[in-house]
């Protein structure tokens, strides 16, 4: 029996080892590859011919985003779950516009990676259900200012503190382009287009 070929990319390893497991378990699915990093993911990708990519959303050097824009562009065909903790409606429907096959939160049961697989290689979509709710609940309204995430908000005090890019970057273990990443988004939730913008709204917000 020919098994689908999964790229399984997560930056944790507990849960890519994890979540290999579980797969592999599967009759259907063979995890043929996995990558904690973006840059490997990507390398994978170009070297390989996979059918699936289950990919985290948030990683150490790229987005999710990122990979699944060169999944689409160098295999047309693979199907593509993101598995992250992120319930944003921006990024939901920024994944949407991608065309993703399926979207699964971290904090769902095991068994909804499983049903997603079944579902995106039958040819259909799936969305676990709290994803299933915001996608109604955001149908019919306009796109509103994003809350920022755990992370954003940590970034969002030291540049309010003065910080460089290249000492957050050090202070929070992370590499520099991840942060200026990260500033964009914060720019992008915001609505603002200047760092004095940004302090303002944190302040607004009680952010700091």
């Amino acid at each position: 029996m020919t098994k689908y070929k999964i790229l399984l990319v997560d930056d944790h390893q507990i849960l890519l080892e994890g979540t290999s497991q579980l797969l592999s378990s599967q009759e259907l699915f063979e995890v043929a590859g996995t990558a904690s990093t973006g840059a490997e993911a990507i390398d994978k990708l170009k070297a390989n011919d996979y059918n699936i990519l289950v990919t985290d959303y948030e990683l150490p050097d790229l987005k999710g985003i990122d990979i699944v824009k060169v999944a689409k562009s160098v295999l047309p065909e693979m199907k593509i779950i993101v598995l992250s903790m992120h319930d944003d409606p921006a990024v939901i429907r920024e994944l949407l516009r991608e065309n993703i096959d399926g979207f699964v939160l971290k904090n769902d049961p095991h068994s909804s990676l499983v049903h997603a697989l079944d579902k995106v290689t039958s040819g259909k979509k799936f969305f676990s259900d709290e994803i299933a709710e915001i996608l109604a609940q955001q149908f019919n309204e306009p796109e509103k200012q994003s809350e920022l995430s755990p992370r954003e908000e940590e970034i969002l005090k030291l540049i309010a503190r003065d910080f460089s890019t290249k000492q957050i970057a050090e202070i929070l273990f992370i590499s520099e382009k991840t942060v200026e990443t990260h500033r964009k988004n914060i720019l992008r939730k915001t609505g603002e287009s200047t760092v004095v913008g940004m302090v303002n709204y944190a302040h607004n917000k009680k952010i700091i």
